[in-house]
């Protein structure tokens, strides 16, 4: 009997196949404030964190002064334990290291936004690199200094574009100083507070300045990074984050990394968690927000993001710092269908190798390659549900919905079909699709995929958009002169 039980768990672990999410974080898999609930974080599967470091708490009364208080160490020590990466964020100027001479700061009024003198921000910066070194490998410099309205609750920088610069400098030299593969990088930038000014955007502006600096190039420019909050639209980020590498590529730094930092769809109809004020720009019910979270991570990476962080974990009920309650949990620790959705994410994109985007009319589709199986995730954008038929890549395919609910689907004559749902455009605008599908093989994807077919009988494909169709041609003139080559050099090889 102990021969044929042993000989049983054998069988097992030979069926059992490989796990369908990393076992230990994936650092590109990012959420804000994780000390709030170590606990869901680790249900989340999160790789990294951001905690803000505030000078004028740090140091308070004077350069001799040192109380790093308010992110107790146990907090950092716990993230590190649990496996996940902490991002330190910079920002804010005593009153005490103002710069009394720069004409941006208010003598008579000192603000943590001040221009701070830049002697005193960078023995600082130094000391606080020594104080978790080893510990904090990434440093954020500042908080959206492109907020230019200064009466604004978000604005957090006194300081010009120059200014900004200056800071910027000096915290990378001094951070080098200390622990020189450390990585520095820019202040998350918003994008749309120079877009509706009608100015050129921030970070062009800053670039240009830097390249003025004949020491910046044998520095990286001061940045081994660039950060940007961007919300709510994920079509429109994609492209966004298009432009963002277009501007760096101006300067040679097409390959600098770029992060998300900060990203989210707040809901505006959640009965147990209402927003503060009713007047915001964008409605989004529960699902969106889930929809929201899958599908922005999955065009961010095909937009060549090296990491994603959703802003945030969790809504304080007693001092919401925002608003807009965007947490994944609820002031009351209840998670929302968004908590799932991301827990669902990473289970089965945590470990991607490649992937590759594909658009066919309203339904978006991209493959990401793992080291054991190909998982696909799709959606549609249209206002009514959508059929799709597709090659399959092995006997055995699960389908995954947005929260992790999974069945296995029928291959035919080497095809599955799925439904794909419609977006529900609670706004009126459809910026979000509808529920993605996550549909997982075995098998590695081949070099080309055969774009999905859709059987509609109910209903109109909308038709592609410009940009779509031009994806679509590109891949397929690729393909064709691919397919040419191939041939031509088996012509010659045959002496014909």
């Amino acid at each position: 009997m102990p021969n044929k039980l042993l000989l049983l768990l054998i069988l097992l672990l030979l069926i059992t196949p490989h796990p369908s999410h990393a076992q230990s974080p994936d650092p590109r898999f990012g959420v804000v404030q994780t000390y709030d609930d170590f606990a869901a974080a680790a249900q989340l599967n999160v790789g990294f964190t951001r905690v803000k470091f505030y000078w004028d708490i740090i140091q308070p009364n004077g350069p001799e002064d040192w109380q790093p208080a308010n992110i107790p160490d146990p907090l950092i020590a716990a993230d590190l334990a649990a496996g996940r990466e902490v991002v330190g964020l910079i920002v804010r100027t005593p009153a005490w290291a103002r710069d009394l001479k720069h004409p941006a700061n208010d003598l008579q009024h000192p603000t943590p936004k001040d221009v701070p003198d830049m002697v005193a921000w960078g023995q600082f910066v130094q000391r606080l690199v020594k104080q978790y070194e080893g510990r904090v490998h990434h440093w954020i410099i500042w908080n959206e200094p492109d907020v230019w309205d200064k009466q604004h609750p978000g604005s957090t920088w006194n300081g010009s574009p120059q200014d900004y610069v200056n800071l910027l400098k000096t915290a990378y030299l001094n951070i080098k100083a200390v622990e020189p593969n450390a990585k520095v990088y820019l202040s998350g930038l918003t994008y749309f507070w120079d877009y509706e000014a009608h100015q050129e955007q921030y970070l062009a502006r800053l670039l240009a300045l830097i390249a003025a600096d004949p020491e910046a190039r044998a520095h990286h420019f001061y940045f081994d990074g660039v950060t940007y909050h961007l919300y709510y639209k994920p079509q429109m980020i994609y492209d966004l984050l298009s432009e963002v590498h277009a501007m760096l590529t101006v300067y040679g730094l097409r390959d600098t990394p770029i992060w998300l930092a900060e990203t989210n769809a707040a809901p505006t109809n959640d009965p147990q968690e209402m927003p503060h004020f009713q007047d915001l720009p964008y409605q989004v019910t529960l699902t969106e927000q889930a929809a929201f979270i899958i599908q922005l991570h999955a065009l961010a990476f095909a937009a060549d993001v090296e990491r994603v962080q959703i802003y945030k974990l969790f809504n304080s009920s007693d001092f919401p710092e925002d608003p807009r309650p965007f947490g994944l949990l609820r002031g009351d620790k209840s998670p929302r269908p968004a908590f799932t959705a991301y827990q669902t994410m990473t289970r089965y994109l945590a470990g991607f190798q490649t992937v590759q985007l594909y658009r066919q009319g309203e339904v978006t589709q991209l493959i990401f390659q793992r080291e054991h199986d190909s998982v696909t995730v799709m959606w549609n954008a249209a206002t009514t549900p959508r059929q799709v038929t597709l090659p399959a890549m092995s006997n055995t395919v699960m389908l995954v919905n947005e929260i992790g609910i999974t069945n296995t689907l029928t291959v035919t004559n080497g095809h599955y079909t799925l439904d794909l749902p419609p977006a529900e455009c609670s706004g009126g605008d459809c910026f979000i699709g509808g529920a993605p599908r996550f549909i997982i093989q075995s098998v590695a994807p081949t070099s080309f995929t055969v774009m999905p077919t859709l059987i509609a009988p109910n209903s109109t494909a909308a038709p592609a958009t410009k940009r779509q169709l031009a994806a679509f041609t590109f891949d397929a003139v690729v393909a064709f002169g691919l397919l040419i080559t191939l041939v031509w050099g088996w012509l010659r090889r045959a002496n014909f």
